[in-house]
């Protein structure tokens, strides 16, 4: 009875190591299924981050860049001071209207610049930009004195015109002014009165 007794036991003991062996190996199962899921879940990421790369360049080549230009003082040289990007499908006009707004938020207190047209004169396009005014004559003050005057015309050349951008695009060859719809007779400011060409 006592050899039936020890017997059972070490067969129960027997039976207990064996199912406690067996448990790990189903464990590093469980493992290996949860490491590929992790692989098969990183390369997706990886394929989702190479489309996301791939629809950024996509969409930078489809952008162009103006330049915002600052006009020092004393040289009356232009200088980039910043840029807007534009879609590259924009009709010149749009870009232009773009660029009036930046330009006059950035460099003329967000008095209104506005395009009035691109006409083709002797097979160069160039631009009619119209400077607003209310009856404050804001723009005034910015066509007088000898730098004063130079700077608003070079300013607003320079940022028209983009001749020292050479990722603009299609552009405009010449820009013309108007001061309230009237040709711009101060004479600080002279080049305002004529049509100016890019180099």
């Amino acid at each position: 009875m006592t050899r039936k007794l020890f017997l059972a036991t070490v067969l129960m003991l027997g039976i207990t190591l064996v199912s406690c062996n067996t448990k790990p190996n189903d464990t590093s199962k469980s493992n290996d299924s949860t490491n590929t899921t992790v692989e098969q879940n990183n390369d997706s990421k990886s394929s989702s981050e190479a489309k996301d790369n791939k629809t950024n360049e996509d969409a930078k080549a489809n952008k162009v860049k103006l330049s915002i230009y600052n006009i020092d003082e004393n040289s009356l040289e232009p200088n980039e001071s910043g840029t807007i990007e534009l879609d590259a499908k924009l009709s010149i006009e749009d870009k232009l209207k773009a660029l009036s707004k930046a330009v006059s938020e950035k460099k003329f207190d967000k008095l209104p610049i506005e395009i009035k047209s691109i006409d083709t004169v002797n097979g160069k396009k160039v631009a009619t930009i119209n400077l607003t005014d209310s009856s404050s004559s804001k723009w005034v003050p910015k066509f007088q004195g000898s730098t004063g005057g130079s700077v608003t015309s070079n300013t607003l050349i320079e940022n028209f015109l983009q001749s020292n951008n050479k990722s603009k695009g299609e552009w405009i060859d010449g820009v013309k002014f108007l001061y309230n719809n009237q040709p711009i007779e101060y004479e600080h400011a002279s080049d305002l009165s004529t049509v100016q060409y890019r180099n």
